[in-house]
């Protein structure tokens, strides 16, 4: 029982220095690209109720200045992505992931296809795509790419 309790408190331990503990990314969880308004105001709604956040471009011109950060999920039509020629130019946060949803018979260029984690007919599997955000997010955060560790202050060098 005594070991028990030793066990317990060293998995409570804190350190005293605040200044360890690492900071969260400030990043747009989820980005929503697409020229379909009132069907990026439905998924929007279900992915907010689901706890993500959400922000919205109709294309992919308005999305780079929609974000401050690169998202962590971007879900992007696939007309829009047929077009882009550069898969570089679509900027995502590190352990992110593009999601390509829209007609499946729209081709994507084979650089932009190695990119896509998945393929979604939405609004009919909006629960898959909340199923997805949380797993990236949970990849994410085990991974440790949901956060920056800053250096303690007191081991930088003095000016």
């Amino acid at each position: 029982m005594a070991s028990m309790r030793h066990a317990h408190s060293r998995a409570c331990w804190r350190p005293d220095d605040d200044t360890l503990q690492p900071k969260l990314l400030n990043v747009a969880d989820i980005l929503l690209v697409g020229a379909d308004a009132s069907l990026l105001e439905g998924i929007t709604q279900a992915l907010a109720a689901a706890g993500h956040h959400v922000l919205v471009a109709s294309s992919l011109t308005e999305a780079s200045f929609v974000v401050a950060a690169a998202p962590l999920l971007a879900v992007v039509d696939r007309a829009l992505l047929s077009s882009v020629t550069d898969a570089r130019s679509i900027t995502l946060a590190p352990g992110g992931a593009l999601v390509a949803f829209g007609d499946p018979w729209t081709p994507l260029p084979a650089p932009v296809r190695r990119l896509v984690l998945a393929e979604l007919r939405l609004p009919l599997e909006r629960a898959r795509l909340s199923a997805l955000a949380a797993h990236v997010e949970e990849r994410a955060r085990r991974t440790g790419r949901d956060a920056i560790a800053e250096t303690p202050s007191d081991s930088r060098p003095a000016l």
